[in-house]
């Protein structure tokens, strides 16, 4: 019976609960921008040196591009992101990006909830 009990328990506790880390619905604008920059989202190592998919507003525009994590690296802002129907968008200054969400993180491989379906329901 104990062994039962234990089996009955480890049971539950493996297909009784719904995982927290289930990826969501991502937003099909998200999706897009993350085949845009495929060849820019790299990981080395997580926390040292990621380049992660971002996004933010500029000029009343949302645009995504990519940014370098690496906190010891001297490295420049973004020049450029894409609004999502692909028109590139030069930055003249990067500073005037404001709202700047991470939207995927290359390390994880996983999206952040700024990548996903915003009236998705749970």
């Amino acid at each position: 019976m104990k062994r039962l009990c234990t089996i009955l328990v480890v049971a539950t506790l493996l297909f009784g609960c719904k995982k927290e880390n289930e990826q969501k619905e991502v937003s099909l604008c998200a999706l897009q921008m993350k085949e845009q920059f495929k060849e820019q989202l790299k990981c080395s190592k997580q926390g040292f040196m990621e380049e992660n998919l971002y996004s933010g507003l500029y000029k009343g525009n949302l645009v995504y591009f990519t940014m370098t994590m690496c906190p010891s690296c001297n490295t420049l802002p973004p020049a450029f992101g894409y609004t999502c129907s692909n028109k590139k968008v030069d930055f003249d200054d990067f500073s005037k990006v404001s709202n700047i969400q991470q939207v995927y993180n290359s390390c994880t491989k996983r999206f952040t909830e700024w990548g996903l379906e915003p009236n998705h329901e749970e």
